[in-house]
């Protein structure tokens, strides 16, 4: 049964709770929370902003996202280094039994197979030569679904990586005024400041590096059709320590001063990365998200 359903893991977060309750009071749950809050969003992740101390509303799927997060939540908690040492361990255990499956997979990917052709289909059966009957009750829902996708070969999909939400649009004739506008908006000590000063830069040695437009004597021809870059500036991390590049199973980065203008299209895979609160330029892939 999954350990969801049995509860384990309701149990196990409401114990760290309770335990930190009793050594450090409120005050500790708040910071749980504040850190639960903060952690950044990605695609179908539950971000808990609202208090999580009233543990007995929670849904199922609300646990499943908090499990793949809650290992970043606790580390570094303004608790003893012994006691902090032993829930995370803890937790790892827990992420690597739940997600350290021999072929990458969680373990819900069995979990589903086994509800969907073993258990569902046994209910459907007389209870008489069950294999025979869920065997044949399988290849039925094969053939279904074969003929169901061979009618939908012409219907185009959309990937689950496209971007729908431009941050900026803007002519190139008038980069650099568009550029001066936009860093008049942010504060000088932020990233998208940062990345905004490195900006007409990389976009020179993008359009350099494809032989499209000389941004140092641009001239553009008008014509009726527009030419239309959708471009995205890269700002890349490294391994923070050539000595130490894991931290509970998790890669540990750091931001460099490296940029990049690419296309949008070429972005292919999404990657969670969670900063490490209460420290600077240091970050925590979260390889339960996959």
């Amino acid at each position: 049964m999954h350990h969801l359903d049995l509860g384990l893991f309701n149990y196990q977060i409401t114990f760290t709770y309770n335990l930190l309750k009793e050594l450090h009071g409120t005050l500790i749950l708040d910071e749980l929370d504040n850190k639960l809050a903060n952690i950044p969003r990605f695609p179908e992740l539950k971000i808990f902003k609202n208090r999580i101390q009233s543990l007995f509303r929670i849904i199922a799927n609300e646990y499943r996202n908090l499990i793949k997060v809650i290992i970043f939540v606790l580390d570094n908690l303004d608790i003893s280094e012994a006691l902090n040492k032993k829930l995370l361990n803890l937790y790892e255990v827990w992420n690597n039994i739940e997600y350290g499956t021999l072929n990458g997979f969680s373990t819900e990917t069995y979990e589903s197979l086994h509800k969907g052709f073993v258990k569902a289909l046994y209910y459907l059966t007389n209870k008489q030569n069950i294999e025979i009957q869920i065997m044949k009750m399988v290849q039925r829902q094969d053939i279904v679904t074969k003929l169901s996708s061979s009618k939908s070969k012409n219907i185009k999909t959309i990937s689950s990586n496209k971007f729908t939400y431009l941050i900026w649009t803007f002519s190139l004739n008038n980069a650099q005024e568009f550029i001066n506008q936009q860093l008049k908006d942010y504060n000088s000590s932020s990233k998208i400041y940062f990345g905004l000063e490195n900006f007409l830069e990389n976009l020179t040695i993008y359009f350099n590096s494809t032989n499209q437009i000389n941004l140092d004597n641009l001239k553009l021809e008008n014509n009726n059709e527009a030419l239309t870059h959708n471009l995205a500036l890269i700002q890349w991390y490294d391994f923070k320590s050539q000595k130490n590049l894991y931290y509970y199973g998790c890669s540990k980065l750091q931001l460099t001063e490296l940029f990049n203008v690419i296309d949008i299209e070429a972005i292919r895979n999404q990657v969670h990365v969670i900063s490490c609160f209460d420290k600077t330029n240091e970050y925590l892939v979260n390889k339960n998200i996959f």
